[in-house]
């Protein structure tokens, strides 16, 4: 490896030289000679035999990959940048960023499509020299200064932002930009290099940047298509497993973020042996958890159960299991866990349609409010009339049962995201009671209001006059 760099830079190809474009024959045919030098030594090294250095040497050889890594990307932007300024792509017949994937895919794995359009995207910005600050961020990336990552998103910063920031203001606040990205190097005689903005500190810095840049109607209709970008996706995995994909804008991400970050922490045992979850696991049983605080929040009594999930199952089956697993030492008291009755082997169904297992339900049942089709038990009350505007949470129980979601005609919507409606007015008198509710989504809740329709309501569901 100290041959490899050694070559590099006796050949010419420092990082400041590899960002030129390679003119006369010298520079080009030293590139090349470099290029090839480094290739061969590299190829002839076993890596196998990596376990024979010394610690120090392990260290030292991390070090030099970096050096080289930088080297060979400065290379790869300059010898992009040429090729495009001689229209190569166009004389293959292919656009850049095929010309350069198959380039470079001959003789080795093609790179990642997204790294090839970072080196396109910086090529270009050495190509455009229609703005100084631009150009510094070019040379001080082909210096060594910072990386290729780096390096892209300032330039792809000065692109979105140029049509709508003064110039002046862009050049200034650009170049502020990049000495707090480039890397302070005493010199390079091997002194300690301290390290400028990482990559997530460089873009917050160019959000922030970008919003003092761009006018507030602008920023304001962003946010506005950020929002209504949101979306939440689910798809069945593998195994019956359920994969969800969230999108969010910033504002909602930072959400997120913050209430999963402060839960998903490792949690040893009490034993004191290290957390097994991975990352991965953690974060979702974080977000979880954050969901069942909400819904215990919102509809349950201070220090009640964690969440609500409402099955549908004989309790008599929940029942028989509960007091099976009892008397067989309790739940994960080493007792049986096997069904006791054929009978008592039935899934339970949510809300929501997903199939649980027996064993699930009776976990749930430990520390979550399971309600099984039983509703209004001893105490609890479904028909208050007057005596109250808002339904109660057992009256939410029974309502959502019944409708299983949006009773308008048409609309799918499932009940956990749909409001209990009187169908009588309230301010007209309407009661608060099963008999004078329906389920409909925010969207149908605010057509019914103004349309001032009415509905049929009876045991077994909502018939709508539309």
């Amino acid at each position: 490896m100290t041959t490899t760099t050694d070559r590099l830079a006796t050949e010419g190809v420092g990082p400041r030289a590899a960002a030129g474009s390679g003119s006369g024959a010298g520079s080009g045919t030293g590139v090349l000679a470099a290029v090839s030098a480094a290739v061969e030594s590299l190829a002839a090294g076993d890596a196998s035999r990596c376990w024979q250095l010394f610690d120090g040497d392990v260290t030292g050889a991390l070090g030099l990959v970096g050096t080289a890594r930088q080297l060979l990307e400065a290379v790869e932007v300059a010898l992009v940048r040429e090729g495009v300024t001689r229209g190569l792509p166009d004389e293959a017949g292919r656009s850049p960023h095929d010309w350069v994937t198959l380039s470079e895919g001959v003789r080795a794995p093609q790179p990642d499509p997204r790294e090839v359009a970072r080196v396109l995207r910086v090529a270009g910005a050495g190509r455009r020299g229609v703005r100084p600050a631009v150009e510094s961020v070019v040379e001080a990336f082909a210096a060594g200064d910072f990386s290729l990552a780096s390096a892209d998103q300032l330039v792809r910063f000065e692109g979105e932002v140029a049509p709508v920031a003064d110039p002046e203001m862009l050049d200034a606040d650009l170049r502020i930009l990049l000495e707090a990205a480039r890397d302070d190097r005493p010199g390079h005689d091997g002194g300690e290099r301290r390290a400028g903005l990482t990559g997530r500190q460089l873009r917050a810095a160019i959000v922030r940047t970008g919003r003092m840049l761009r006018p507030e109607r602008d920023l304001e209709s962003e946010e506005r298509q950020a929002r209504a970008a949101r979306g939440l996706y689910k798809s069945s995995g593998p195994a019956g497993l359920s994969t969800y994909r969230l999108v969010l804008d910033p504002e909602g991400a930072a959400i997120v973020d913050a209430a999963v970050a402060a839960l998903s922490a490792p949690v040893p045992d009490a034993d004191g042996a290290p957390d097994e979850r991975t990352a991965a696991h953690r974060r979702a049983d974080a977000l979880l958890d954050v969901v069942g605080r909400g819904v215990s929040a919102s509809t349950s009594e201070p220090g009640g159960p964690r969440t609500q999930l409402m099955v549908t199952l004989p309790w008599s089956t929940l029942r028989e299991e509960i007091d099976q697993a009892g008397a067989a030492g309790g739940f994960g008291g080493g007792g049986s866990t096997r069904c006791p009755t054929q009978q008592g082997c039935g899934a339970g169904t949510t809300a929501t349609g997903d199939v649980l297992s027996p064993g699930v339900v009776r976990r749930l049942a430990c520390d979550a409010d399971v309600v099984p089709v039983v509703l209004g038990g001893p105490g609890e009350v479904l028909e208050l009339g007057r005596a109250r505007r808002l339904f109660s949470v057992g009256q939410r129980r029974a309502i959502w049962l019944r409708d299983q979601g949006c009773t308008y005609p048409g609309c799918t919507i499932p009940a956990q995201w749909c409001d209990a409606h009187h169908v009588r007015w309230w301010s007209r008198g309407g009661a608060t009671d099963v008999a004078n509710a329906a389920l409909l989504c925010q969207r149908h809740h605010t057509r019914v209001h103004q349309r001032d329709l009415t509905a049929t309501v009876t045991s077994t569901g909502v018939t709508w006059h539309v």
